[in-house]
């Protein structure tokens, strides 16, 4: 392979690193362990923040902005969009006008900078659970967070649709958060699912804001459709990043897509400010790393299904299903008959890993899912396996 994916880097204690991952003080340290000390040997697993070096045409495009010594006020210049722009028609066959992009600092950041604007105060904003982190975005508004249950089959997750449209007819729910592909559970949604949401928002006047950051990576053979491709720029919005694609969370360069005349007049202009390494970062990324992401997306899938195959075989006790996208991988850990302090025991105490604890991710009580950032080379992940393997059967 062209690039080497399996190369170990030290984020722990390299200089420049800073990594909230990984350091001492970082927040999943302390989200992971708490009040206990931080083993000098744990294994940061629940970020989706990769362990790879980004492509090398984007380092070549910061550090010319570090040559020129000048690090001042950054507007993005007239081909930042027409790149962007390209790489959705590129890979994805989602054609936007380039006036539709704007930049925001991160995907958490937009809907809070976006809400205020075009909702008012109580509004309910419809969540799929089990989800990411939105509800906290939400309330910061003054908004009503409103979560709808998925189906779940053995770990492959549905839309309840009778759930889904008695939420969306309450008058009060006036927009609906997507995400495409979905975290954690990993589904791209379908043309189909994607139009009958689509009908759904046209009947009940919903307003959609899909989170499309991990757009790029899917596995072989799935295909991420855009929701505006499917459904037109009318009451959608879009926010899209090259943050997890190219592992470039710390410039928080994100990408909203808004083509609806009436949102983008009561958001205003928008001013296209940022770093000049972000902006230097997303041109290179969408102009020269096509070659790149066909690569780490190679490698995941190689990584994925190396964690799948051996925790099905070693591990049977922990369901998990093969994402269609994303790096995150879902497990179920209720096949032990522990209790959820009892799988906390195990994986932090005794197996120094660091996972996301499900029940931050609106999961129900008694349910025992982790979720595994897949975003390391393979011999970590075996390493991880190995620990598992000790804690749970040792």
């Amino acid at each position: 392979m062209k690039y080497d994916f399996d190369q170990i880097i030290d984020r722990k204690h390299a200089e420049g690193s800073y990594s909230s991952k990984w350091a001492d003080n970082g927040v999943g340290a302390f989200n992971a362990f708490g009040d206990q000390p931080y083993p000098e040997d744990r294994l940061s697993l629940f970020l989706a923040d990769m362990d790879f070096k980004t492509a090398p045409p984007v380092i070549a495009a910061m550090q010319k902005v570090l040559d020129h010594g000048l690090m001042g006020y950054s507007r993005a210049p007239k081909e930042y969009a027409p790149a962007v722009e390209g790489w959705f028609d590129r890979r994805f066959g989602w054609k936007v006008d380039p006036s539709w992009i704007r930049i925001h600092r991160g995907a958490h950041n937009a809907i809070k900078d976006i809400l205020p604007h075009i909702s008012e105060p109580g509004d309910g904003v419809i969540v799929l659970q089990p989800t990411y982190f939105f509800r906290s975005d939400v309330v910061s508004c003054g908004r009503h967070y409103v979560g709808v249950r998925m189906n779940n089959d053995e770990g492959f997750y549905t839309i309840n649709w009778e759930k889904l449209e008695e939420a969306m007819r309450e008058p009060t729910n006036t927009f609906m958060i997507m995400e495409q592909p979905h975290n954690p559970t990993g589904r791209i949604w379908t043309v189909e699912e994607i139009k009958k949401i689509g009908e759904l928002a046209k009947k009940y006047g919903i307003t959609l804001i899909s989170d499309e950051v991990h757009m790029d990576i899917s596995r072989k053979g799935e295909k991420v459709e855009p929701l505006m491709k499917v459904l037109g720029p009318e009451k959608l919005i879009t926010i899209t990043g090259v943050n997890k694609t190219f592992n470039l969370a710390g410039l928080a360069m994100t990408n909203v897509v808004i083509g609806d005349e009436d949102i983008k007049a009561k958001l205003g202009p928008s001013r296209n400010s940022a770093s000049p390494f972000g902006i230097a970062a997303v041109i290179a990324a969408y102009t020269q790393c096509d070659d790149w992401v066909d690569a780490l997306n190679e490698y995941l899938d190689k990584l994925i299904d190396h964690i799948i195959g051996r925790l099905h075989a070693e591990l049977p006790e922990i369901k998990v299903r093969k994402p269609d996208g994303t790096y995150v991988l879902w497990l179920d850990f209720s096949g032990f008959g522990l209790t959820d302090d009892q799988v906390n025991e195990r994986l932090q105490l005794r197996a120094h890993l660091a996972m996301s604890d499900g029940r931050t991710m609106d999961t129900f009580p008694g349910e025992q899912y982790r979720r595994w950032c897949a975003t390391c080379p393979i011999s970590v992940a075996d390493e991880a396996i190995d620990r598992l393997v000790k804690a749970f059967k040792g």
